[in-house]
């Protein structure tokens, strides 16, 4: 896809450090991403272009993100715009009041990754029938995939909780029954049942993703799903999760 194409996404807040954060990863998972360091920032921005979605501080000076709220939802351009608040105040009070203005969405800092992923697939990917349960890295593992008996050393092309996309010049029929094996910090593996569910070929459609094949993770434990989860969660943003000068971002 394409700079054009991409969702737009106006995200504010007074912290340079959230701030950067935020954009990084907002930008790994495929959108548009437009900082502004204030309210009044914000309220200029929307003047200029139409966001697809807001994501804004509750508490940025002179103007707050409530304040910014009330203009875009008493505006009958921004009104139907989904707007995202951030806060560190996490009291069901608070929660509610910011519903009642409008906010579609609300989430306390620190902000956990699978919990900004749901809230932007939910707004902007559900309506439309294209929303992703899993949030999808994109990984050059080498994996070992074992299958009939027998096993070769593969290269991944995406992961998620949900399953693996792994290249090979001739796939697996869909419905073949297989056993993912990859590597994890420390010199750890971890094994995972799955079944293809989709097959690419080299020639046919347009060359987005190399040819081989999608398996779907079935029959992990809790334990198994928790290691992965975490385990992606490090390889989409293990550098701001190590690097960052204050806890603004979980995994």
């Amino acid at each position: 896809m394409n700079d054009s194409g991409k969702r737009k996404i106006i995200i504010a807040d007074d912290s340079q450090t959230f701030l950067i954060y935020l954009a990084i990863l907002l930008k790994r998972m495929g959108f548009k991403v437009i900082p502004a360091e204030s309210g009044q920032e914000v309220l200029k921005l929307l003047k200029l272009v139409k966001p697809d979605a807001v994501m804004l501080d509750m508490h940025m000076e002179p103007v707050d993100g409530l304040a910014v709220l009330r203009c875009m939802k008493e505006d009958r351009e921004t009104s139907c715009i989904p707007v995202v608040m951030l806060s560190v105040d996490s009291s069901a009070e608070t929660i509610e009041r910011c519903k009642g203005i409008g906010c579609a969405s609300y989430l306390t800092k620190p902000v956990r990754l699978s919990e900004l992923h749901e809230a932007l697939q939910d707004l902007l990917f559900s309506p439309v029938g294209t929303k992703r349960s899993h949030l999808r890295v994109s990984t050059s593992t080498k994996i070992r995939l074992s299958y009939d008996g027998s096993s070769e050393d593969l290269y991944s092309e995406s992961l998620s909780a949900g399953g693996i996309y792994i290249r090979k010049k001739n796939p697996l029929p869909v419905g073949s029954e297989v056993r993912v094996t990859f590597p994890l910090n420390g010199g750890r593996e971890l094994h995972v049942g799955g079944m293809v569910i989709y097959t690419k070929e080299l020639f046919g459609d347009e060359f987005k993703v190399p040819p081989g094949m999608a398996v779907k993770f079935e029959g992990m434990t809790d334990g198994d799903a928790a290691v992965l989860k975490d385990h992606i969660g490090r390889l989409f943003a293990g550098d701001i999760l190590d690097g960052q000068e204050e806890n603004v971002i979980r995994a």
